[in-house]
C-alpha cells in the first residue's frame, strides 16, 4: 500500500463474512456493524481499513487481507527497548505467571515475541530456559523445537494479530506439555462503537490487529479445548502503579503524537510532547486510577487426553 494514497472505503462487501471466533457468517452485514479507520503508524496513517463487528459475539474483524511479511517488515513495536515502561508492565505479567505456578526451571516459549525484549527481561530475572518465536522477525522465525513440549507458553498481545485464532491456539497447545501453563492476553472489542472509531485507533491498531475479541469471547474460545481455567484478568497487564507503566499514559501519549506509533517510539518526539503537554505527567503518575481500556487475559492448564 502506498502511504501517500488514501484508500476509498465503501460498505460494499463482495464475499461472505465469517467470524473467526464464533463462526457466525453473513453475506449482508448491517451498516451499523461496519466501519473504517486509518492506521496508527507512519506508513499507514493515510490508509483506511475496513472493519466488521460480529453481531453475535462482538468480535471485530479487519476485513481486507494483508501480506503479513510486508506489514511487519517495518513494524515500529519491533524497535521497543527494555525501558521503564516495559520493565513495569513485564513485571506485572511475570507476577501473574508466578501466581499460576511458573518456576525458574520451567521451559518457556514466548509465542509472538517480536524483537524478544520479554525474553531478555525473563532471562534477567533468572528464567534462563526461555526462547522466543516470531515468524516475521528473522532472528526468531524458526519455531524452536529442541525444548518441546514446553512447560509454559506465553501468547500475549499475539492472538489479535492472527486471522485464524483457533489455529494459533491449537498450535500453542500442541507445543505445550500436559499440565503446562498457557497465557493468553489480548485486546478487548466490547466497548468499541463502530460509528465512532477514532477514539479507539490505538486499540484497533490497523492493519496489524486482525481479530479483536471480548473478554467473554476469550473465555468461550478456551472453553472449546481441553484446558482448565486457572486465572482470569480483565485489566491490562500494562496497568501498574509504577510511574509511566499504565495503559492510560500510553493512550494519552499516543493521542498527543497524533496516534502515530512511530512518533510515540521516538525519544526526541516524546520529550518534545512532554514539554508541550504537561498533563502527560499526571497520567504518567496516576493513569492507573483512570483506565481507558481493558485487555482480558487468561491462564489455563492443559489437561491430559482422555
Amino acid at each position: 500500500m502506498n502511504k501517500d494514497t488514501e484508500n476509498i472505503v465503501t460498505n460494499d462487501i463482495s464475499s461472505e463474512l465469517s467470524c473467526p471466533a464464533c463462526r457466525y457468517k453473513t453475506a449482508h452485514p448491517a451498516d451499523s456493524n461496519l466501519g473504517a479507520i486509518r492506521g496508527n503508524t507512519e506508513r499507514f496513517s493515510n490508509t483506511q481499513f475496513r472493519l466488521w463487528k460480529c453481531p453475535q459475539c462482538q468480535t471485530i474483524i479487519s476485513i481486507d487481507p494483508v501480506d503479513f511479511h510486508d506489514i511487519y517488515s517495518d513494524y515500529p513495536l519491533n524497535k521497543r527497548k527494555l525501558d521503564i515502561f516495559a520493565q513495569g508492565t513485564f513485571g506485572n505479567l511475570l507476577s501473574r505467571l508466578r501466581r499460576a505456578g511458573l518456576q525458574k526451571t520451567d521451559t518457556i516459549l514466548d509465542y509472538g515475541c517480536g524483537n524478544g525484549i520479554f525474553v531478555d527481561y525473563m532471562k534477567q530475572h533468572g528464567y534462563l530456559n526461555i526462547v522466543g518465536y516470531d515468524p516475521y522477525v528473522p532472528e526468531f522465525s524458526p519455531l524452536p523445537t529442541s525444548q518441546t513440549p514446553f512447560d509454559c507458553i506465553i501468547n500475549n498481545d499475539t492472538l489479535e494479530h492472527c486471522d485464524d485464532i483457533h489455529g494459533m491456539l491449537q498450535e500453542s497447545l500442541k507445543l505445550l506439555k500436559v499440565g503446562g501453563l498457557l497465557y493468553l492476553g489480548t485486546a478487548d472489542s466490547e466497548p468499541v462503537d463502530m460509528a465512532n472509531l477514532e477514539p479507539e485507533i490505538m486499540r484497533l491498531h490497523q492493519p496489524f490487529h486482525r481479530v479483536i475479541i471480548t473478554e467473554q469471547g476469550l473465555h468461550n474460545l478456551v472453553a472449546e479445548y481441553k484446558v482448565d481455567l486457572l486465572q482470569s484478568y480483565r485489566r491490562s497487564y500494562h496497568d501498574t502503579l509504577r510511574p509511566f507503566s499504565n495503559y492510560r499514559f500510553l493512550d494519552e501519549l499516543n493521542k498527543a503524537v497524533g496516534h502515530n506509533l512511530d512518533r510515540a517510539m521516538d525519544p526526541t518526539e516524546v520529550n518534545r510532547v512532554f514539554i508541550r503537554k504537561p498533563r502527560l505527567w499526571f497520567f504518567a503518575l496516576f493513569g492507573y486510577l483512570f483506565p481507558s481500556a481493558f485487555e482480558p487475559a487468561v491462564i489455563v492448564r492443559k489437561r491430559p487426553p482422555l
